[in-house]
């Protein structure tokens, strides 16, 4: 039955005419042959188009849509979403590339664990298509301080509909608060195997985020905005503070532990509207994670005079998240530096 259910794959391309090929390709070879893949060519002065035709003319699960301009990737991926035809929906990048089996798995795991949303680990690996290494993703968890969806997924129309699709405001983060704003509504499922070939290459987005001042001020600025948004949502109390938490986690920017200290009330209760939710009803789990965040802000604290206290109030804070590992390194900062 599941190989009737009809996938509708985006693939959203500007100027992609290096890896364009072995990307469809990667598509339209998969086990899982009930597809219709939507290439959205963001109005690319390459060959790229060139390309597409060229798969479009041989199979015709193949659709194309030109945008008339350049409307950037969040745009481009809401063009394509509209598009679709299937129940279920993910997308993919001009640079990367699916192993033979990634949509049977995505969609069996989708049907059978009763989810909306499903994501998997993935194989980093160069511009000569060599493996770097294996990524494995953390669980859902931790997406209050981190896309750890990432690259590879599968989600129910109805997500993207619930979300009213990507927020076009949020170029280079659209994916990230796609996915915040849908943990709101919907149930994450994590799959514990590397279904994807993600590219590290200079062209990249993720890497122009890194090089590219103006691109990177940008992040920042969306990421402060989005955070803002998805707490306000989320917990309605206290969001301010949450909000700039996650913000400078993710910008590595220096938390003062007794900004922390004295935000602890506050944190908490946002703690306790965050476990109401089923993708973080773990509370061990969701307390590990801010356990996790709570020891980074005191490792980084140049004055270490003070990490004794420090540590006695994670300990008296995080009693039950305590593991050996967290137990070893407060003695280590506490004690050893």
């Amino acid at each position: 039955m599941e190989d009737n259910l009809l996938i509708s794959v985006v693939l959203p391309v500007f100027n992609g005419e290096k890896f364009l090929s072995k990307s469809i390709e990667s598509v339209l070879n998969q086990t899982h042959q009930n597809i219709e893949l939507i290439i959205v060519n963001d109005n690319s002065n390459d060959n790229t188009l060139n390309i597409a035709n060229q798969y479009a003319e041989k199979d015709n699960r193949v659709k194309i849509i030109n945008n008339p301009i350049n409307k950037k990737l969040p745009a481009s991926l809401n063009i394509g979403h509209n598009a679709c035809k299937g129940d279920f929906i993910t997308w993919t990048s001009d640079d990367n590339f699916y192993e033979l089996d990634t949509l049977k798995i995505l969609l069996d795991n989708l049907t059978k664990k009763e989810a909306d949303v499903v994501y998997s680990n993935f194989t980093l690996i160069d511009d000569k298509d060599q493996k770097i290494r294996d990524v494995t993703l953390p669980g859902i968890e931790n997406l209050i301080f981190g896309n750890v969806i990432s690259c590879c997924f599968m989600y129910r129309k109805e997500v993207y509909q619930r979300n009213n699709g990507y927020n076009e405001a949020y170029f280079l983060i659209e994916d990230y608060d796609f996915w915040l704003r849908a943990s709101i509504h919907s149930k994450f499922y994590q799959i514990n195997q590397s279904l994807y070939n993600y590219r590290k290459h200079e062209e990249s987005l993720t890497n122009q985020i890194i090089v590219d001042p103006e691109k990177n001020n940008l992040w920042k600025k969306n990421l402060k905005t989005m955070f803002l948004s998805f707490w306000k949502n989320f917990g309605k109390i206290n969001y301010s503070e949450m909000a700039e938490f996650s913000t400078k986690l993710l910008w590595f920017e220096k938390i003062e532990f007794d900004w922390l200290m004295a935000n602890n009330d506050k944190i908490k209760e946002v703690k306790a509207e965050i476990k109401k939710n089923k993708n973080f009803s773990n509370e061990l789990l969701t307390e590990k994670v801010f356990l996790k965040k709570t020891i980074e802000v005191m490792i980084n604290e140049k004055d270490t005079k003070r990490n004794f206290s420090r540590s006695v109030f994670i300990i008296k804070n995080f009693t039950k998240a305590l593991d050996k590992n967290a137990v070893k390194t407060l003695i280590k900062y506490s004690f050893l530096k």
